[in-house]
């Protein structure tokens, strides 16, 4: 399992390693969450969704990667308060957590595999409350911020950019990212 866990929103996901490659085998629609409470089911409702799509020769996953936003991390490790959610969800689903990945990070290391080169450019994780701002020298996290959402996402990135003060020319490309696709190009 891959389970994408943003404020707001939960996604699931099927792979698998197929030689030295990660191969996406079913994706789940975007759930939404509010509340704490709302949380589980929601994340349960993803999974179901996702193995609605799993081929019959696939088998059920049992082990499950997390990916979380910048905020739910604090010194490599996952905060405690949001832990503990991740925790409540892996003992009243039945899953085998094995480990995390960090979105803007994961969205880093795809697109250098997919070019062949480390990532230099502006990560935007557009929330519903908030953008979640990371800047990647030469494949390297140079800093990340986040800018509460107000009614021009320009404006948002502006302000999350001038937070980069005093660092070196930031990178030209700027590659956004968020849990509904439909709502991306908005």
């Amino acid at each position: 399992w891959a389970l994408v866990l943003e404020p707001g929103w939960v996604q699931a996901g099927i792979w698998e390693i197929e030689g030295e490659k990660a191969r996406i085998i079913a994706v789940s629609p975007p759930a939404a969450w509010e509340t704490a409470s709302e949380l589980i089911p929601s994340v349960d409702t993803a999974l179901s969704a996702a193995i609605q799509n799993l081929p019959e020769e696939v088998k059920e996953p049992s082990k499950t990667v997390f990916a979380v936003p910048p905020s739910w991390v604090e010194k490599g490790q996952i905060k405690e308060d949001f832990l503990v959610k991740i925790k409540d969800i892996c003992k009243d689903l039945s899953l085998d957590p094995k480990g995390f990945v960090v979105l803007p990070e994961a969205v880093a290391h795809l697109i250098k595999s997919e070019e062949g080169a480390p990532l230099n450019a502006i990560v935007v994780g557009a929330g519903k409350d908030f953008l979640e701002i990371a800047g990647f020298n030469l494949g390297n996290l140079a800093g990340t911020t986040a800018v509460a959402r107000s009614v021009s996402v320009f404006d948002d990135v502006c302000e999350g950019l001038s937070r980069f003060a005093g660092a070196e020319a930031l990178p030209s490309r700027i590659v956004i990212y968020d849990g509904r696709e439909g709502e991306l190009e908005e």
